[in-house]
């Protein structure tokens, strides 16, 4: 995504003691580079790892260290009334991005201990936090920092996670930072303005369905949840009144979005009946079946012998849901396997014109990257009028604030 959004905004980058914690450096210039202001925060292990002046060098601004700044009367800034640092730097931060982040100071900010400047300046914030773990595999996959980071998490923190890759270490494994694009990228996503759905009801459905067979047995399909359960938390994230409807899926939300789980078709059809009223903005991203079992059993099939199964066709719910409520506006969603451009799109105003959708988010599932249970994305949305925007193959979470992008437009 562009990074234009940096320009002017505050970056405080909190820099830990973890070995990657020169790769640093080049993030401040690169910050520097897209008009962000950035001050620097060094743990005083970090120190031991990289030199300070090489951040100064590259922020143009003293790297702060310390609660207690050695040339500094402490008592006369009290008297005097002059800013504590600590307090300062979390006023003034646009975000504050800790990279690299330790399994320490991960540990220490989920617990709310705050005995260092850093620390200090994270709990004190408001802006939002974007932490990059770096460390070793086994750290990493420790029940107790994954605790702390779900924690994390629900208390709306951000991460970008670490890759798999060559460590320091010796070992091979997860635990390396993250590349410097998927980080500016997270933090550009961040920092824009995050109010442009104050005050608006959106509902997001997201995740499969799933028909019994009998008792043990289901037919369903590939969705993994992630691309609505994404769209849900951009929502949430700028400002919306969420709710996610979320069928069966390989991802949880990370953050306190309101949420309620269905399994078929018929169940997702009475909880969207049930919280349709003053939507402002539906988006329909669950995977819904186009059949129900006719045939379904009640006790489990014996698995001796053949079976038919009865397949009848599932209601259409995306048709139905604008005769629900005419005043929102109304996105959906359509997957098509290895087609043209062309084939998608058109197959997309189709289903808009049949539910008298505002927009329709089309991707080809059979291109790689692109399909079932992957992290990344690539879409071309419809509307009305038949245009297309594009949005290239990228991070589910920035496809999906693409879209909110586009629909935010379409409003104002």
């Amino acid at each position: 995504m562009g990074n234009g959004a940096l320009r002017g905004k505050v970056i405080v980058i909190c820099v830990t003691g973890g070995i990657a914690c020169y790769k640093s450096i080049g993030l401040v210039k690169q910050l520097k580079a897209f008009g962000a202001y950035v001050h620097v925060i060094m743990t005083e292990a970090s120190k031991h790892l990289v030199d300070a002046k090489d951040f100064e060098k590259a922020s143009g601004n003293e790297v702060q260290s310390s609660l207690f700044h050695p040339k500094i009367n402490y008592a006369e800034y009290i008297k005097k009334n002059k800013p504590i640092k600590h307090i300062s730097l979390s006023d003034a931060a646009d975000l504050f991005l800790i990279c690299p982040a330790t399994a320490n100071v991960i540990g220490k900010i989920a617990n709310g201990i705050a005995d260092d400047l850093l620390t200090t300046s994270i709990t004190a914030t408001i802006a939002p936090v974007l932490i990059c773990p770096a460390m070793n595999v086994k750290m990493w996959k420790n029940p107790i920092v994954q605790e702390n980071v779900k924690k994390l998490r629900k208390h709306n923190y951000h991460f970008v996670e670490p890759e798999y890759g060559e460590l320091a270490c010796g070992y091979k494994g997860v635990g390396r930072l993250a590349g410097s694009k998927k980080i500016l990228d997270m933090v550009a996503l961040l920092v824009k303005q995050r109010n442009d759905l104050k005050g608006k009801k959106v509902i997001v459905t997201a995740g499969a369905t799933v028909e019994e067979i009998d008792p043990v047995r289901v037919i369903t399909n590939k969705s993994s949840g992630k691309m609505g359960t994404n769209i849900a938390e951009q929502a949430f994230l700028r400002g919306a009144d969420v709710l996610l409807l979320r069928g069966y899926s390989s991802i949880e939300p990370s953050y306190n979005i309101k949420e309620e789980k269905f399994t078929t078709v018929k169940d997702l059809f009475s909880k969207i009946k049930k919280n349709m009223q003053k939507t402002d903005i539906f988006i329909h991203a669950a995977a819904v079946s186009d059949f129900t079992i006719a045939n379904r059993q009640d006790t489990k099939i014996k698995s001796n012998k053949e079976l038919q199964l009865e397949l009848a066709p599932a209601a259409k719910i995306f048709e139905k849901l604008k005769k629900m409520n005419k005043k929102m506006l109304l996105v959906g969603f359509k997957a098509e396997h290895d087609v043209p451009k062309s084939r998608l799109t058109a197959s997309a105003y189709s289903i808009l014109k049949k539910a008298d959708a505002d927009m329709v988010v089309a991707n080809d599932v059979g291109k790689r990257g692109r399909g079932f249970d992957v992290d990344t994305n690539e879409v071309f949305i419809v509307d009305r009028n038949k245009k297309i925007q594009h949005i290239r193959l990228a991070d589910k979470r920035i496809v999906a604030d693409g879209i909110l992008d586009a629909i935010i437009s379409s409003i104002k």
